[in-house]
């Protein structure tokens, strides 16, 4: 009769292994809980993305269908429509995706689920980075942005984008299928999908900067304009005329500030007295605009 004999050592290795295979196995994958993740900010990482979508369709793997489509939502903090298109366009931007966002999910599985049904499980990756080179009005979209970030698009069938409408009606029926109607961004971690009706909503023509006169920027001006009259000016009794002119940004903060006229003794006072102003951002029709202005001080001894 053979015996075995088990060590006290041996029993707790055994024990552990047992332990860290059943922690692993109730441990969520990093695809899990981040999917969005896993795909680079490129052509390739879309293209990777949208055909995981399409597999997880296709194999009937509903739960990884649904959070990888899921995850071209953007998350309630994302401040991309902000931080690309300014916090006047952004924000209106932002307002109206929030309304659409609840149906996105949906119009994207039922888009990409026909497709599968079709074959159609290739899509060609379109990106569009530079406004010279694309038409209306992707070329708006880019030249609305403050600073420019890729636009992305698919063409499942051809070179360019093709939408395919359903004219199937109620119960069962589905959005359609071909090409989401819409562009692809990518937003701190993953892509996310924009409908082209929420980028439509831009204005025709962006006012980057206006001129105002200085009369209509005083009340805009929120501390005090002190000059320290220089011991030198006050003993010469050195009169004269100084013009800063002034560029500020969108949220009232000096941009750019240079002398247009005056003698350096007068006109170096000034300039330490204005960029310690704080002036108030303007907007045009409820949008915040850069701001060039004149700003003209005169020194009088009698």
């Amino acid at each position: 009769m053979i015996r075995f004999r088990w060590s006290a050592s041996l029993v707790l290795f055994a024990l552990g292994l047992f332990l860290a295979r059943d922690i692993a196995a109730q441990q969520p994958s990093a695809t899990a809980t981040n999917p969005a993740g896993a795909y680079p900010n490129t052509s390739e990482g879309l293209n990777q993305l949208i055909g995981d979508i399409l597999q997880s369709a296709r194999e009937k793997k509903s739960t990884k269908e649904s959070e990888l489509v899921r995850s071209l939502i953007f998350p309630q903090d994302s401040t991309w429509f902000i931080s690309v298109y300014g916090p006047g366009f952004g924000a209106s931007l932002a307002s109206a995706y929030r309304r659409e966002a609840p149906e996105i999910e949906e119009q994207v599985k039922s888009i990409y689920e026909e497709n599968v049904v079709r074959g159609w499980m290739t899509p060609k990756i379109l990106r569009y980075a530079d406004p010279e080179s694309v038409n209306s009005p992707i070329d708006h979209f880019l030249n609305c942005m403050d600073q420019i970030v890729p636009l992305y698009q698919t063409a499942f069938r051809g070179d360019s984008p093709s939408f395919y409408a359903s004219i199937k009606t109620g119960p069962g029926a589905r959005f359609g299928a071909g090409d989401l109607n819409g562009y692809f961004i990518y937003d701190r971690d993953g892509f996310r999908f924009v409908p082209s009706e929420i980028l439509m909503k831009l204005p025709n023509e962006r006012p980057v900067r206006i001129k105002l006169d200085y009369n209509v920027m005083r009340s805009k001006i929120m501390s005090k304009l002190i000059v320290n009259i220089p011991t030198e000016a006050f003993s010469k009794h050195m009169s004269g005329r100084v013009v800063v002119h002034l560029v500020l940004d969108t949220g009232g903060k000096i941009k750019e500030l240079k002398v247009l006229e005056g003698n350096p003794i007068l006109s170096a006072p000034v300039v330490e007295a204005i960029k310690q102003c704080q002036f108030a951002p303007t907007k045009l029709d409820g949008d915040p605009v850069e701001v060039e202005l004149d700003i003209p001080y005169a020194f009088e001894f009698h």
